[in-house]
């Protein structure tokens, strides 16, 4: 791992939530910015919000050189919830990113390749509904090829569910999910995963948790199909003048993962706009109840 890197990940993500929380954070927002925290917290709930996250990765592993290798990967990903007439909400949530120097070996001198390129486009489609304090889903999630040098040249599609319960001290949940290869000239791939989440809130929009991703991948050798990640997970949801804003920072640790190569640490610093989704349509007929009426004409929740 080098070391400067991650210090000057760290350092510039503990001063901004220093500043965040020195913050009149309360301001424009009301008393109920616990109850949004737990909002954002839900991945199945009406909010909009515009995520930028950078994420900075060290590597190990048995090859020669694996210990060296670091990324660093910054990802623009909107999520855009359509509330329908029924009130419940469909979820659309696709991901671009760019990474610089993303590890590659290469066969022929036997060593790693730093790449800066695009990477594919991961996405997801969820439908949702609301089950007294659950939150249900399903859906789908794939990936789409963008032919660059760091590409996996595959088309992916799968199966997704959702369980999330809200609680009065937080949220918990789990995201289950498969990846299937159904097209393309990559390598065969086969990976299911699990992400559980469980967030507690500390108060005036503060939140620590954890929300890692589990995967299991069906074509990898004999003993190396696990990925098995820990995280700690500190987030502050905040108003900046009129614009309401999530911070997350979050360190993760692969404590099982593939020996001859793969991420070890994983530094996370996200930051989530909310906002409206621009593309959600005014119903046509409205339906006659009053709480479903309010959360189609107005579901994201602004103060």
């Amino acid at each position: 791992m080098r070391y400067p890197t991650f210090q000057t990940a760290f350092s510039t993500a503990t001063l901004v939530l220093a500043l965040v929380a020195a913050s009149k954070s309360n301001a424009q927002v009301g008393p109920n910015i616990d109850d949004l925290a737990r909002e954002l917290a839900n991945p199945g709930a009406a909010n909009a919000t515009m995520n930028f996250k950078l994420e900075f990765r060290s590597y190990d592993g048995d090859l020669p050189g694996a210990s060296e290798q670091d990324s660093t990967t910054l990802t623009f990903q909107p999520v855009l919830p359509f509330v329908l007439n029924n009130g419940n909400n469909l979820i659309f949530r696709p991901a671009f990113s760019y990474g610089w120097g993303t590890p590659r070996q290469d066969p022929t001198i036997g060593s790693f390749n730093g790449l800066n390129s695009w990477n594919d486009i991961p996405y997801d489609l969820l439908y949702s509904w609301q089950a007294g304090t659950w939150t249900v889903g399903a859906g789908i999630v794939g990936s789409v090829p963008v032919g660059s040098d760091a590409s996996s040249d595959n088309w992916l599609l799968g199966p997704s569910f959702l369980a999330v319960k809200t609680l009065d001290w937080g949220v918990t949940g789990i995201f289950p999910f498969h990846n299937e290869k159904v097209g393309g000239s990559g390598a065969d791939t086969s990976i299911t995963s699990l992400q559980y989440f469980l967030f507690y809130g500390l108060g005036n929009g503060w939140q620590i948790g954890t929300g890692p991703t589990v995967s299991y991948d069906w074509k990898a050798p004999s003993g190396q199909e696990w990925t098995v990640p820990v995280q700690l997970a500190l987030a502050k949801t905040t108003a900046i003048g009129e614009q309401i804003v999530k911070f997350n920072f979050s360190v993760e640790k692969n404590i099982v993962r593939p020996d001859p190569f793969a991420e070890e640490w994983t530094l996370t610093f996200n930051v989530s706009p909310v906002t409206k989704n621009p593309f959600q349509p005014t119903p046509r007929d409205p339906p006659v109840d009053a709480v479903t009426r309010a959360a189609i004409l107005a579901p994201i929740r602004t103060n």
